[in-house]
């Protein structure tokens, strides 16, 4: 669609725009800008859809997501280094990831076919979906709560590791509700393995050229961020380019490596952190909006109420019973199993997997796709919610606030 140069402008005004008074805003109201973001792109897409940039941009959009949320993903893996776990914390993680996961999936398809009334492949598909959580929602209710060391790493390990393992099979189900590109299961499965070797295979190539290029620099930090973001794009780009969606994971997998390989080699990367921090804060704040301006406001008000259904069986009966088993025998205190029992935010990941994943199926005219985007909004809304606003209260009722 060609539109005027004037409305491009005016729509990369108000997005930019939009996004950075919500994340000045809150934090003065006390809340974390999350809960802000999205009703107000919800609002944009409604009264002015025209200014959407999927609108603006169109097939470029999801390419422009997918890298946005490349550079926040490597950024989150590279903050990882930083956090060290037990041993014992180690094992709730992978239990948390391979066992939580696909229990908070086998939940939300449940709740899908019993409260939608969406057939048992679309259910599963929403649940895939649903499985991520992802560092552009845990990391910023984190930051504004506080909560003592131990139950934020746990939380930050699995939200960000989660995030493009839930991706990857999101894609995978789709395929197979789809059938076309994963005509059989078998063929499905290769499609979700595959996507591993490829990114690890590009994922180990991106390192090499970010510490190199970094250490070619010589601690010149704009050229050294330049560096890491040119190492990621390319990395990421060729990776999904080889196999769809496996994007995600090289940029977790490069980031999660390239710190303790700069250190190994006596590369500092100290000084691009920030730079990294603000392209990561602009990235989180311009999806949620653009995201959320994606949801049409006439289908949203018939899945409400059976979404908020789904929302609260995760939120109030899924999570908890995950976190109590899987923190068992890791020397956890009460209050850190409850915080973690109390901390499942979905964010930006999810949106943007079942953006593209719904305009594909009713393009493809599945039945039940048109209410697959607005309830994944409607439940990753009250999510942020829920968690956003309770993450203080909680934190000091359970006294781990570190203030």
């Amino acid at each position: 669609m060609n539109l005027p140069q004037p409305e491009i402008f005016v729509a990369a005004a108000l997005v930019l725009g939009i996004a950075t008074t919500c994340q000045a805003v809150a934090p003065k109201l006390r809340i974390p800008a999350l809960v802000l973001l999205l009703p107000a792109g919800f609002l944009l897409g409604s009264f002015a859809p025209q200014f959407r940039w999927d609108v603006i941009l169109g097939p470029v959009f999801p390419v422009a997501v997918d890298l946005v949320l490349a550079l926040i993903l490597f950024q989150g893996g590279m903050s990882l280094g930083a956090i060290k776990l037990e041993r014992s914390d180690r094992s709730v993680v992978r239990r948390l990831i391979w066992l939580g996961g696909p229990i908070s999936c086998l939940t939300a398809t449940l709740g899908a076919h019993l409260f939608l009334g969406l057939s048992w492949p679309l259910a599963f598909l929403l649940g895939a979906i649903l499985m991520v959580s992802g560092p552009t929602v845990v990391t910023p209710i984190l930051d504004f709560a506080k909560p003592e060391p131990r139950s934020r790493g746990i939380l930050l390990w699995e939200g960000t590791l989660l995030d493009p393992i839930g991706a990857i099979f999101a894609v995978t189900v789709f395929q197979v509700v789809r059938a076309s590109t994963a005509s059989t299961p078998a063929e499905a499965i290769w499609a979700f393995l595959w996507s591993f070797v490829v990114a690890i295979l590009f994922a180990g190539i991106g390192v090499l050229l970010a510490v190199l290029g970094v250490k070619l620099v010589r601690g010149n930090a704009k050229l050294g961020t330049q560096v890491l973001i040119g190492a990621v794009i390319a990395a990421v780009a060729l990776a999904n380019a080889s196999a769809p969606e496996s994007g995600l994971m090289t940029a977790l997998l490069m980031g999660a490596a390239t710190y303790p390989l700069a250190k190994r080699l006596n590369t500092s990367l100290e000084r691009t952190t920030p730079f990294f921090d603000v392209i990561a804060s602009i990235g989180v704040g311009v999806l949620f909006v653009c995201i959320a301006a994606l949801v049409p406001s006439p289908d949203l008000a018939a899945v409400v109420l059976p979404a908020i259904a789904i929302a609260a069986t995760l939120i109030v009966i899924a999570r908890p019973c995950i976190a109590w088993f899987c923190t068992r025998g890791a020397g956890l205190s009460t209050q850190q199993r409850a915080f973690i029992g109390w901390m499942d935010p979905r964010g930006i990941v999810a949106a943007a997997t079942a953006s593209s994943v719904s305009a594909a199926l009713i393009s493809a005219k599945v039945p039940g796709s048109p209410e697959l985007l607005p309830a994944a909004f409607v439940i990753i809304a009250v999510t942020v919610f829920v968690y956003g606003l309770t993450a203080v209260p909680v934190v000091r009722a359970l006294k781990l606030s570190q203030h």
